[in-house]
């Protein structure tokens, strides 16, 4: 039979209201009670039901999870653990828990998130993508749910965390600028993607700023985030006799390129990308320079902000706007 609070309560010589009230830690209870109680919970193997306390208190100590639809590059980039590890890391910290949205559509999304916060299973959100008019935000906005955005949408009005995509475009093509290429091409993805197309706008403006004529026959988008996807381009579109350099906004599709060229015996054409972590994986990867974006303290800032979102005296027409910085690694 499953302890209940009347059991500790009885046995600790105790009212079940104080039982409740040291397991939410309630200051009105003396720290000599609520050892007492503590140890009796302990050697009779209570634990209390986290989601009835949430109900109880309107505090689930949950945060949502929004994940973008779910696609291959999704769950192989190793931005998105790499993110998680640094919420993960702070939400210990907090005792919070992570609900994770679910939908294979927008529909199902919608829904889903829906059933989350207006059943108060979650006292906010961290979204782990930005996207144009994304109905999910407006409706976390609409219903006053506390929001943090992993990315730069197009909506001022909300917190967010993210690197400055246009400043780390600008250093990475500028280092290889620096290194004597003249003819570099931006390998992209899909542009309605901000990070995408705030890098384009760094490396167009260092190629302006090197006297660099922009060429737009060197932009490859409108491919997914995955090593094939790289190779493939390489083997199929890219005239490296015609380039020098690549900057390359997502480090899988790197790795395919850099794989192409390993095979092909091609050295004279330098590669710099974008990493979550540092590329160890595969040999030919260490030949290729990276800008770290320091992902993990990109989703520990996002948890940060959160609860900083969730205090009381916050002004609500506050909204926080952190960039992280990245470190420039060149080979």
């Amino acid at each position: 039979m499953a302890i209940t609070i009347r059991d500790v309560a009885k046995r600790a010589g105790v009212a079940p209201s104080t039982v409740s009230r040291v397991i939410a830690d309630n200051p009105s209870i003396s720290e000599k009670t609520k050892n007492k109680v503590r140890a009796v919970m302990k050697e009779m193997n209570y634990f209390p039901n986290i989601y009835a306390q949430g109900l109880a208190s309107a505090h689930s100590k949950t945060f949502g999870l929004v994940l973008p639809l779910a696609t291959d590059a999704f769950y192989q980039n190793p931005f998105f653990p790499t993110v998680l590890r640094g919420i993960n890391f702070e939400m210990a910290k907090h005792d919070y828990s992570i609900l994770l949205s679910v939908g294979l559509d927008d529909d199902q999304r919608q829904k889903h998130i829906e059933k989350i916060v207006n059943g108060k299973q979650v006292e906010g959100l961290i979204f782990l993508y930005a996207s144009k008019n994304d109905p999910l935000l407006r409706f976390a906005q609409k219903v006053n749910c506390p929001a943090v955005v992993i990315g730069s949408p197009d909506n001022t009005k909300v917190h967010f965390v993210d690197n400055d995509n246009e400043l780390i475009g600008y250093q990475a093509t500028k280092s290889l600028i620096q290194q004597g290429c003249t003819r570099i091409a931006y390998v992209g993805g899909d542009m309605n993607q901000f990070f995408i197309a705030d890098r384009h706008n760094g490396y167009k403006r260092a190629l302006e700023g090197a006297g660099i004529i922009y060429d737009p026959s060197l932009i490859y988008n409108d491919i997914n985030f995955l090593p094939s996807d790289g190779y493939e381009l390489a083997q199929n579109k890219i005239d490296f006799s015609q380039i020098d350099g690549l900057v390359i906004s997502d480090e899988l599709v790197a790795e395919g390129i850099r794989n192409y060229l390993d095979t092909q015996d091609i050295q004279d054409v330098h590669l710099i990308t974008f990493s979550a972590y540092r590329q160890g994986n595969t040999q030919s990867m260490i030949k290729t320079s990276y800008v770290n974006l320091n992902s993990h303290i990109i989703g520990s800032r996002a948890v940060d902000i959160l609860f900083e979102a969730l205090d009381p005296d916050q002004a609500s027409t506050r909204f926080i706007h952190e960039y992280v910085d990245a470190d420039l690694h060149t080979t």
